[in-house]
């Protein structure tokens, strides 16, 4: 048989539709974000051309397990009927024994598609939230991904993505701004919500071990009984150079409008902290293992207390001494309540001073007490002070300090009360809050801590396990010395760019890490060094301060010569 150059040609290309319908696909590729809307939810999303379902059953509207509860809600029945089309252009509904959930899609600009999610709850109880799976999105490589959470100790959000696989990503907007950002390829997916009301979430790869398959899912808050609330999400698609600001600059601004920066802390120097008892430390006569003297001190008697406290002011006078060596702007005392009991430290309770260390309540001949004497030693010198509290509640039990669980609905009024006792009694105005974590372990509720500095806005609050949020109100204690943490992270600047964090830097710091530190503390982060002894960190911080404050000073006249 005799064929034509053409119909050879249509022949050829015919077959390789048939074998291989995607290249057909790209042969009509557009430019852009491109969608349509079956009966059930997303029935094709591509990206310049990019096939992102793979089968239309990958972009049905289905339930999804409470993303916030362990438990399904015994009051609520939480299971749907599958998702059909709305009566509404391009939608689709779920129905639910206790109301109704529709998502409505449409396309903004070229590269952005948005997802209008309509929840009318028909019952008589309150809805604490609802979680729904958008859609389950097919990448051609194991994506990459990251959200902008500060994490625990400032382990999370560096900057850069990481390999998509091991554990999902969540964006509670409670805690950090809702933007999941994934990369994939040669293409760039921020998904995010963008009126920062609910949690957006990337969760586990349904197709191990190839890890390019994962659900999109949303969960809705706070639906009251007998009413309704719109929530919108959208997918931000853009080349893989794109940023996060790229992106989504407008959801980043609508987050920190809503959660406004209010640190009101202008001084930047380093820090000094003092610990005045050790676990060590195992002297009969010495129970709160005091380490003056090197812990050999008797505070049984009153000759004793009193070697104790002339001990204990000479200590504070060199730690004086340290801490104007390396122009800091003041000192934290760990322990001013001792170590008996270190199942219990660090106790965190000012108040409790006299109970657990009677002997700072000691006077002999002075009018003032020991511990009194001893803070007055550092603000006499010009000097801020400041104690670690914690948010949990102490509960004596047969005579031995129990620490409590702290816990969102008290955690403030207890820090409060903490910080009160400290500033009337000491002045102090620099509070680190030791053990920020509540009862599952997870950090406390940002709210928390925006409560205390809204009652105190001229103190200096330093958390050590922190959410993104935190930076808003707070200034994140992180550990260089532990975990090489050398600035605040990205994410937390990305949002708010005033803000900063306190490094531990102990005793200095490694050479490798002198640039990066110096870049911190000019960017505006605090270091906190050992101070109740020389050491060598103290003239290693005081480098890092000087080389900060020089190259400041440097941008600043290139400033003024332009």
């Amino acid at each position: 048989m005799i064929f034509s150059r053409g119909s050879t040609l249509c022949a050829l290309g015919s077959l390789l539709c048939a074998l291989c319908p995607s290249l057909c696909a790209l042969g009509e590729a557009k430019p852009g974000v491109d969608f349509s809307v079956s009966e059930h939810g997303l029935g094709s999303l591509s990206f310049n051309g990019q096939s992102l379902l793979a089968s239309p059953h990958g972009g049905e509207l289905q339930s999804a397990q409470s993303l916030f509860r362990n438990v399904t809600d015994a009051v609520l029945d939480k299971s749907s009927s599958p998702a059909t089309r709305s009566q509404t252009k391009d939608a689709v509904d779920l129905t639910y024994p206790w109301g109704n959930v529709s998502c409505a899609y449409s396309k903004k600009g070229e590269n952005e598609i948005v997802l209008h999610i309509g929840i009318t709850n028909s019952s008589k109880e309150a809805i604490p939230d609802v979680s729904v799976r958008l859609m389950e999105l097919n990448f051609p490589s194991v994506p990459e991904g990251m959200t902008l959470e500060a994490g625990m100790f400032g382990f999370g959000f560096k900057g850069k993505p990481a390999q998509m696989g091991t554990y999902p990503l969540m964006a509670d907007p409670e805690f950090v701004v809702p933007i999941v950002r994934v990369d994939y390829g040669n293409s760039t997916l921020n998904f995010c919500s963008d009126d920062v009301e609910s949690l957006v979430g990337v969760l586990y790869p349904t197709n191990r071990p190839a890890n390019t398959s994962y659900p999109f899912l949303v969960a809705c808050r706070n639906i009251g009984p007998g009413s309704s609330k719109t929530f919108t999400v959208s997918l931000r698609f853009g080349p893989s150079a794109s940023s996060v600001r790229d992106l989504s600059g407008d959801v980043l601004k609508r987050y920190a409008d809503k959660y406004p920066f209010q640190v009101k802390w202008s001084d930047h120097r380093p820090i000094g902290a003092i610990y005045l008892a050790s676990s060590g430390i195992k002297v009969p006569t010495n129970p709160r293992r005091w380490i003056v003297n090197e812990g050999k001190i008797d505070i049984t008697t009153d000759e004793g207390k009193t070697k104790f406290r002339e001990a204990l002011l000479k200590l504070a006078d060199a730690s004086v001494n340290v801490l104007e060596d390396c122009h800091a702007q003041g000192m934290i005392t760990w322990d001013p309540e001792g170590q008996e009991f270190p199942g219990a430290c660090y106790y965190g309770d000012p108040r409790l001073t006299s109970t657990l260390a009677p002997e700072m309540e000691f006077k002999g001949s002075s009018p003032s007490s020991t511990v009194d004497a001893y803070f007055q030693r550092f603000r006499a010198a010009g000097l801020k002070v400041g104690v670690c509290i914690r948010p949990q509640q102490i509960t004596m039990v047969d005579g031995k300090p129990v620490q409590g669980v702290a816990d969102d609905q008290h955690a403030a009024e207890v820090l409060k009360s903490k910080i009160e006792y400290a500033r009337k009694r000491w002045g102090c105005t620099l509070f680190y809050i030791d053990s920020t974590v509540g009862k599952t372990h997870a950090a406390l509720s940002p709210d928390v801590f925006k409560s205390v500095a809204d009652a105190y806005p001229d103190v200096l609050l330093m958390p050590e396990n922190e959410s993104m949020r935190y930076f808003a109100c707070s200034a994140p204690l992180n550990s260089y010395v532990h975990h090489k943490i050398t600035s605040t992270p990205v994410g937390a600047r990305m949002v708010y760019p005033k803000a900063f964090s306190v490094l531990l830097a102990a005793e200095g710091y490694r050479p490798e890490d002198n640039d990066a530190l110096v870049d911190a503390v000019r960017n505006g982060d605090i270091l906190i060094f050992n101070c109740w002894y020389q050491n060598p960190g103290v003239s290693k911080v005081e480098e890092i301060c000087r080389r900060a404050s020089s190259a400041s000073e440097d941008r600043g006249q290139k400033s003024d010569n332009r």
